[in-house]
């Protein structure tokens, strides 16, 4: 009998940690173009079903199923779903870390996996399935899926790694905070539920977030609307008072009013002055489920 030990190095291959912030659900009903946007972190897009179109500061392209796409930190980018095939897919938010390729500094990284899935499926399948049942200890079980589809994606991808240091001064929460906020902004978000959500005093967080951001929560809040806004009354034949509630306002005078203050225009005046793309006579359906987020 011949035996043959391997003895594994406690030591890492990496000399930081790999930290999962957040997974998302999301799948389009609908022809749907999103607003461009871009986190202070690293987000990985994996499409789980349908066709759609992603774009990443001035450059788009076609996406489908088992696709993936990684966006570095500070970059704009959006997702359109097609029309008969509604876009699904599962982002998973990465914390403080760039991807780069042969050493240069890349915007985003795209790989399709039509040969090669079998592992990508298992590890976003049993991510989705954690978070989504929430048993005892699916924090840990997610942060350490997490980690080996990363080493997968190294390992296949031939990508390099770094921590990301620039432009990251801001606390964890307030990072999060903001991505909160892009995801539920047609939501009730008074300062008192951010706080409560965040588990932080309110007046801390308001001063440590306009201390970073330049704006308080609320107008930070009132922007993301105003952009949602600004995307309806160009793109749909919605009313003024159907997209004041879409978005989120409490009334349609507030709405107007804030509108005009950001813009200089009421949204009249806004719509007047665009040529309307593409109308319709209601908003496609949009599921976007916020399904883990890891410990602040």
């Amino acid at each position: 009998m011949s035996n043959n030990r391997i003895d594994i190095s406690k030591k890492s291959d990496l000399d930081f940690p790999m930290n999962l912030l957040y997974i998302t659900y999301s799948k389009y009903e609908g022809d749907w173009n999103s607003l461009m946007h871009f986190h202070p972190f690293t987000e990985i897009f994996y499409v789980i079903g349908g066709k759609g179109k992603f774009a990443v500061e001035n450059e788009s392209f076609n996406v489908k199923k088992d696709d993936m796409i990684i966006v570095n930190p500070n970059i704009y980018h959006h997702e359109d779903s097609s029309g008969d095939d509604p876009l699904e897919y599962v982002v998973l938010g990465v914390d403080e870390l760039t991807f780069d390729l042969n050493g240069e500094d890349h915007l985003f990284l795209y790989q399709s996996f039509d040969k090669n899935n079998d592992d990508m499926e298992y590890y976003i399948s049993r991510l989705l399935m954690e978070s989504e049942r929430k048993e005892f200890g699916y924090e840990t079980v997610c942060q350490k899926l997490f980690e080996l589809f990363m080493l997968k994606i190294i390992r296949q991808m031939k990508v390099n790694l770094s921590k990301d240091n620039t432009q990251l001064p801001a606390k964890r929460e307030i990072r999060m905070i903001c991505h909160y906020i892009d995801l539920n902004y047609s939501e009730d978000i008074t300062l008192e539920s951010l706080a409560d959500y965040m588990k932080m005093n309110k007046y801390y967080m308001a001063h440590e977030f306009k201390k970073y951001m330049g704006i308080s929560p609320i107008n930070y809040l009132i922007e993301r609307r105003i952009k949602e806004c600004k995307s309806l009354l160009r793109t749909t034949s919605l009313s003024i008072a159907e997209i004041s509630e879409t978005v989120g306002f409490s009334s349609q005078s507030y709405f107007s009013q804030m509108f005009k203050k950001n813009t200089n225009m009421t949204p009249k005046q806004f719509r007047d002055a665009q040529a309307v793309k593409s109308p319709q006579d209601d908003l496609p359906v949009y599921q976007k489920k916020y399904i883990f987020q890891s410990d602040i």
